[in-house]
């Protein structure tokens, strides 16, 4: 018989059927990704943490009683320095954290020291730059706002710094070298511009001499 000639009967697929007569229900590619993503979310990551630290926890109580039972200690005592013992790390670790807070003080506080400096220094350039007395600039300074004159990567900005010096030369004009400044010596003579001066106080340093009696 050649197999062209073969008849097939067609399927009925109500045959198998589970009970009821109801064809199984396939879940399609959408279905099951919506099934499996509700299934995720529905997972309970506090819970399992829960159990993941509960689980150390026996463990560790554990491995405490073991110690100290190998040490002597009854029931009670083992139970008082188990609780000693947990007490005395909690203690521990909060004296930790305020020692790695003090010693990051100390070093936030030695940084602003060591940012004044920089910026003080910076500002002294600048005033002399400007034609500042040397006598005025420590006030120049000090009323100076240097609050932005540091980058993030606290690098000095000469720009900023040389505002903040402007700003107060234009408040107090008078912090500016004046252009008859004079240049401090000492004075040999009289005073021209006094006058007519006796030449016996010329050179009088107030000794009194001695008369011969």
């Amino acid at each position: 018989m050649k197999r062209g000639n073969q008849k097939f009967m067609p399927l009925n697929i109500q045959f198998f059927a589970e009970d009821g007569g109801t064809t199984p229900a396939v879940a399609t590619g959408t279905n099951a990704t919506t099934q499996n993503t509700s299934q995720g979310a529905g997972i309970d990551y506090d819970k399992i943490q829960g159990m993941i630290d509960s689980r150390n926890q026996r463990n560790e109580d554990s491995i405490l009683k073991s110690y100290f039972q190998k040490q002597g200690l009854s029931e009670d005592e083992m139970n008082q320095a188990i609780s000693t013992f947990k007490t005395q790390r909690e203690e521990n670790s909060k004296q930790q954290a305020v020692d790695n807070q003090n010693l990051q003080n100390q070093l936030n506080e030695s940084n602003l020291k060591y940012q004044k400096l920089q910026i003080e220094s910076e500002a002294f350039k600048q005033a002399i730059d400007l034609q500042v007395d040397n006598k005025t600039i420590p006030y120049l300074i000090k009323l100076a706002d240097f609050n932005g004159c540091l980058d993030d990567k606290g690098v000095i900005a000469p720009d900023k710094v040389k505002e903040a010096l402007n700003k107060v030369l234009t408040d107090v004009p008078n912090l500016k070298a004046s252009d008859n400044t004079s240049t401090a010596g000492v004075t040999v003579g009289a005073d021209a511009s006094n006058g007519s001066q006796p030449s016996g106080n010329m050179f009088n340093f107030g000794f009194t001499g001695v008369r011969k009696h």
